[in-house]
This record gives C-alpha cells, sequence and structure tokens, in this order.
C-alpha cells in the first residue's frame, strides 16, 4: 500500500480549526488526537459514513445496482455515456497539473473522464459519505488513475463538512447526488471553500427545466423519480459567485450549474446618485427609509421639492439637516 499524502487533508471537526492531519500506519491523526482510519486493506481515510444499509448506495451491492441504473439512463434519454460526461466536465476548463475536487463521486465513473481532460497530470480526490459505493470507485480507478500520472486520492466522507483546507483546489465537481444532501447549501457552500479564487465549480444533478414540469412527458419522469421535480438550487450560490451559469443535459432533464469562485463583493457601486424627481442612490433608497407619513403631507412635500427645482431626497435630507441643526427653513 502507498504511502497516503496527506498535504490536502484536514481535521474536518470544527473545534480543530483545520488541523493538519499526521500519517499513521492505520489512519490519519490530528494533533488534537482525533482519528481517522483507513478502510481495511486500503489508504481510504474514512473521516465519516452512511449507515450501511441506510439508503441503495450504502449497500454491499451498491456499485453493481448504479451501474444498472446508468445503463436504463443512457437508454431512456437515447445518450451515451461519454459524449454526456465529457461535455459536463468541459465546463470545468481544466488544465493539466491542476488538483481537483470530485464530491459524491460514488463508483468514480467519471474519473477516468477527468483524468482524460488532464492530459495524465495532476491530483484528484475523490470524495463519497457512502462507503460501499467509494470502496468500489477506488477499486476500480485508484490504479488505473496513477498509471496514467493522476495522483488519485480517495476519502469516505460528508461533502457538508469537508476534510480539506480553504482553497486547496483548482475546481471541483460534482455529477449526481446532491439532490439528495440532506443541507444542499452546506454542500455548495464546502465546495466553495475549498476552491481557490478563480477557480470553477460545476454542480449536476436530475432537474427538469421549468418549462417541462408541468408538461405530460414532466410529469411521467416525475411519477417515475421524484427527483426530476427538483429545481437548481441557485439560492444557495455563495453571493460571490462570479460567471453564474444554468444550463440543462439530457433532454433539459438534468440541470447544471457553473461558477467561478470569488471573494469580494460584487463591484456595484450604491452610491451613484439618480438623477429625476425622486433623487437618492440605492443605499438611501434602502437603508434611508423614514416612518410613515400623512400621505396628504407626502404629497404636499413632494410638491413643494418640485417647486424648489430639488429632487426629494434632497428636498426631505435639506429639511431633516436644519431641523437636527435646531433650525427651520
Amino acid at each position: 500500500m502507498p504511502s497516503p499524502d496527506v498535504s490536502f487533508y484536514c481535521c474536518p471537526d470544527p473545534a480543530c480549526h483545520r488541523a493538519a492531519l499526521i500519517a499513521e500506519a492505520d489512519g490519519l491523526r490530528c494533533t488534537n488526537g482525533h482519528v481517522f482510519p483507513f478502510a481495511s486493506g486500503t489508504d481510504v481515510p474514512v473521516f465519516a459514513e452512511a449507515a450501511t444499509g441506510g439508503s441503495e448506495y450504502s449497500v454491499t451491492d451498491a456499485a453493481e445496482l448504479h451501474d444498472n441504473a446508468l445503463r436504463w439512463l443512457f437508454k431512456t434519454f437515447r445518450t451515451d455515456e461519454a459524449t454526456l460526461r465529457r461535455r459536463l466536465i468541459e465546463r470545468l476548463d481544466l488544465a493539466p497539473g491542476q488538483s481537483l475536487l470530485v464530491t459524491g463521486a460514488g463508483a468514480g465513473n467519471d474519473l477516468p473522464y477527468l483524468a482524460e481532460r488532464m492530459r495524465g497530470r495532476g491530483t484528484i480526490y475523490a470524495q463519497d459519505i457512502a462507503r460501499p459505493m467509494l470502496l468500489a470507485g477506488a477499486a476500480r480507478h485508484q490504479g488505473t488513475l496513477r498509471d496514467m500520472g493522476i495522483d488519485a486520492r480517495f476519502s469516505i466522507s460528508d461533502a457538508t463538512q469537508l476534510p480539506f483546507a480553504d482553497g486547496a483546489f483548482d475546481a471541483a465537481y460534482h455529477f449526481g447526488g446532491i439532490n439528495l444532501f440532506p443541507d444542499i447549501g452546506a454542500g455548495i457552500t464546502e465546495m466553495n471553500r475549498v476552491v481557490r479564487l478563480g477557480g470553477k465549480i460545476v454542480i449536476a444533478d436530475e432537474g427538469l427545466a421549468p418549462w417541462l414540469r408541468n408538461a405530460e412527458i414532466g410529469k411521467q419522469l416525475i411519477a417515475n423519480n421524484t427527483l426530476y421535480a427538483y429545481a437548481a438550487p441557485l439560492e444557495h450560490l455563495p453571493e460571490t459567485a462570479r460567471d453564474a451559469k444554468l444550463s440543462w443535459e439530457l433532454h433539459n432533464c438534468f440541470y447544471v450549474i457553473e461558477f467561478v469562485v470569488g471573494d469580494t463583493p460584487l463591484p456595484i457601486d450604491i452610491d451613484v446618485p439618480h438623477v429625476g424627481r425622486r433623487g437618492g442612490s440605492i443605499r438611501t433608497r434602502y437603508f434611508g427609509q423614514l416612518e410613515g407619513v400623512d400621505p396628504q403631507l407626502k404629497e404636499a412635500a413632494y410638491a413643494e421639492a418640485e417647486r424648489r427645482g430639488l429632487s426629494r431626497v434632497e428636498f426631505l435630507e435639506e429639511l431633516l439637516l436644519a431641523a437636527t441643526r435646531g433650525r427651520t427653513t
């Protein structure tokens, strides 16, 4: 078994403030004493895992069940796996030598296509909370990816509490499964946290485009699998996201969200004054609202502002300044 590289891992316990981990013979340990064992016979650390049998992904033959579901998917939507996965991965704008995180990696079906896009140079960390799926993915792909020149690492962990340092990766990718996260917002927040400034994040899962939800085919799909009723969780994107895009694949039945990681407020100047009768700015119109007054008095004030050739905001501010200084106009 190769010596584990722990350079990207950190303790996920909030009290440890992402403390670095130390590699030992049977697992990883943080300086505060938390131990994360390797799954038996592997170099795959276990940080958190779903209960055995708790879902179709955490049963012994989960990977085989998932393979069968994928065969149905591609046959039903009349496409092939390679075409779809390459179209999704293309959105990541990956370059050779980069580091990539794959959340909800499952049995690792995307990994060969990601390695292909990275042209055999780089680092891929794949995580999933379902032990049977993740271990199947490691068994299927770890050796092949390493032969291709990719440093492939796997962990059994919680995507809503990732064991990685801030800004550790150049990009993050998720295809299938985020709809089932107990906290979708936390999952997206964590992906955003561990990707560097300017890095790309791509998220895709079942979810019909809005114009299909009440169509007959849409109703049939939702009756077959309620996940198709999910909407793209755009409300959970960080407000610092840049270049956000929403599209659909598989005949508008799978949403795809992509965005670039930012760390500063949007460059919107909320102090540019409006020219016109009302006046003010975005800031003053939002933060400077006054208590309600008699409607007739308000209209009289507006008329007086117009008579004086002032905007309403200028006139009211003039009155308020005079009043606070103990004077009247």
